[in-house]
Formats: structure tokens, C-alpha cells, sequence
């Protein structure tokens, strides 16, 4: 594609992003979020940059459009957002869309990922609509089952607890949450085992029980896939008396050098992730084990770019830039 052609319809490319609380993010958030982080490198790639919340989705005529606004963004807390102007726009109208609610997936996050495949077809969505639906994030590593620890998926109490006494210490977690909302360590020789699996199993949910991995301690490893290929990664270490190693939590980080392991899992799953249009990934691995693919809204993208020194937001955005681009041309020719 020549230089002519790519500013030509760069001028013109609308990217989205769909994100909740972004315009009150605190000082953490300003410095940590990797939604603003993207936001941040559309902008100075010069591209018009709009932002709404899902709530604000709506249907008529046939047509899923929202309110946007218009914004400009610093990476300066107080100040970090200003809004140009507020328009109404028809999806299908824009190129780009980064989908970026937060879970628990729960009716109205399933609602909101089910109205954006209304346009699939037209705008590059990142990620895509079905591919959200048919990949929850704990369940997506069964894809690749030999790279994972021992892992349990059960909403019966009886199997749970044999699963303990097997292996003595596990850990316990939902299935739509994040952050390690709902994620706890059980040791059989604990006096309240019952209660946090009782606790876990309420309302007839259906969780996750794994062993535990005592490397965790010494950190896991946070790798971002673009398009299914690895382009950086951390170390995250819990705090002291910790073991979930969420940077929210207070877990410090490191870089990453990938192991051989590291790749081989990133290879493995790369076919499924393109399959299904996961565009944007991060998977959590302990150890030589794969433990989870986040797919909904993948964290730490700050982080990374701290710790390897790489503008990853700008390579992720140039990726959905690029491919947009590509498509135009194809559609134009």
C-alpha cells in the first residue's frame, strides 16, 4: 500500500472504544489502565478516537448506534481526559471498535457483546463479538489441555472436596469474574474449607478447582498475544501473605524473557485465538502451566510497555489499523 493511499484513509478512520469509567479514573487508573493506554496511542497516532459506555448501546430501526464523545487524552492524572464534542453514531459507520467492558460477564455484559455482532461483519471489533462468546477466559485452556494443571469444572460440593483430599492444596475460583474476585487457596487441613467452597457454590454457580502450583509465589508470567504471537510479557509478584498476583492487589512486576515453555504454549494456542477472532490477549501461565486466557478486557498493557520498553498500545493499534486498511483497499479495488 503506498504512503498516499494509507494517509488517506487514515485521515478519515473512526476507532471506538467501549469502556466503562474511563473519564473518572483515579490516579491508578490513569498511570495502570490499559484501555487508556490504547486510547492514548490512537491519539497520537492522529486517528479520531471516540468513546462510549455499554449501557449507552441501543437498537432502533434495525441499526445498533450510541452516543459518543470525541476525546483527547494525557496521560496526566486530573486533566487526562477532555472531550472535543458528542455525536450520535450508527456502529456500522465506524472501522475500528475496541470492546472493553470490564466482566463479570454476566445479562447485561452478555447483552452488550450480543448487540455489537450485530455488526461484525462491517467494523473490525477487537475482539470479536462471537469469539467473547464462545471463550470464557477460565474454561478457553481447555483448548489445550496438556498444557494445563490439574483442573476440575463442577458445581457439586462432593466433588470438590475429593478433589482436595486428592491433592491437598487447590485453588477455588468463579467463572466470570476478574481481578481475583472470588479466588481462594484451600488447604485440606483448613477449618473453613466447607465454607468457602459452600460460599463458592452459591446460587448453584459452577466453579473452578486446580492444584495449586506453590511457584506462584515466586510470580506468574502476564503474556500479551497480538493476533496469537507473543509481543511481551512480566513477571508479577504477589505482596507478602498473598498468592493472587493481580498488580491491583499490590503485586509488583518484573520483565519477562519467555521460556521455551512460554512459546510453545503461545504456538499452541494461536490457531484457536485466530479462530475465533481474539484478536488482543493475555494468558496467565505458573510455572510450565497455562492457567487462564483473558480475552474480555486483557490488563497490564502498561505494565509491559514499562517493563520490555515497547509501545505496545501503538503496535496493537497500528495491528487494527493496518488490517482495516488492508480491508478498505480490498473493498475499494
Amino acid at each position: 500500500m503506498s504512503d498516499v493511499k494509507k494517509d488517506i484513509l487514515r485521515n478519515g478512520l473512526k476507532i471506538a472504544f467501549i469502556a466503562d469509567d474511563i473519564k473518572n479514573l483515579t490516579e491508578f487508573g490513569v498511570f495502570h489502565n490499559a484501555t487508556f493506554s490504547l486510547m492514548l496511542a490512537a491519539c497520537e497516532l492522529n486517528v479520531k478516537v471516540l468513546l462510549t459506555e455499554s449501557n449507552n448501546l441501543k437498537i432502533n430501526n434495525n441499526k445498533i448506534s450510541a452516543k459518543f464523545d470525541e476525546v483527547i487524552l494525557k496521560r496526566e492524572v486530573g486533566s487526562h481526559l477532555k472531550i472535543k464534542s458528542s455525536n450520535e453514531y450508527s456502529l456500522d459507520s465506524l472501522n475500528i471498535v475496541f470492546a472493553r467492558k470490564d466482566p463479570p460477564v454476566n445479562e447485561n455484559f452478555i447483552t452488550y457483546i450480543q448487540m455489537l455482532s450485530m455488526i461484525s461483519s462491517e467494523t473490525l471489533i477487537v475482539n470479536n463479538p462471537a469469539g467473547i462468546l464462545r471463550a470464557n477466559e477460565k474454561l478457553y485452556i481447555f483448548n489445550v489441555s496438556n498444557l494445563i494443571p490439574l483442573t476440575l469444572v463442577t458445581s457439586k460440593k462432593e466433588e470438590l472436596l475429593g478433589f482436595l483430599h486428592e491433592h491437598k492444596e487447590a485453588v477455588i475460583k468463579p467463572l466470570f469474574n476478574k481481578g481475583g474476585e472470588g479466588v481462594f487457596y484451600l488447604n485440606i487441613n483448613s477449618i473453613n474449607v466447607n465454607s468457602v467452597i459452600e460460599e463458592s457454590l452459591a446460587n448453584n454457580h459452577t466453579v473452578v478447582i486446580q492444584k495449586y502450583l506453590p511457584e506462584v509465589l515466586s510470580g506468574d508470567k502476564r503474556i500479551i498475544l497480538l493476533n496469537g504471537e507473543p509481543v511481551g510479557g512480566i513477571t508479577r509478584i504477589p505482596k507478602p501473605g498473598e498468592f493472587r498476583t493481580h498488580i491491583s492487589r499490590g503485586a509488583s512486576f518484573k520483565p519477562l524473557i519467555l521460556s521455551n515453555r512460554d512459546i510453545e504454549i503461545c504456538k499452541a494456542l494461536k490457531p484457536f485465538l485466530v479462530r475465533d477472532g481474539l484478536y488482543f490477549a493475555a494468558i496467565d501461565v505458573i510455572g510450565d502451566y497455562l492457567i487462564e486466557v483473558n480475552i474480555t478486557c486483557p490488563a497490564n498493557l502498561y505494565e509491559t510497555e514499562q517493563a520490555v520498553k515497547k509501545p505496545l498500545s501503538k503496535m496493537i493499534i497500528e495491528w487494527a489499523i493496518e488490517t482495516t486498511e488492508t480491508r478498505l483497499l480490498h473493498t475499494c479495488s
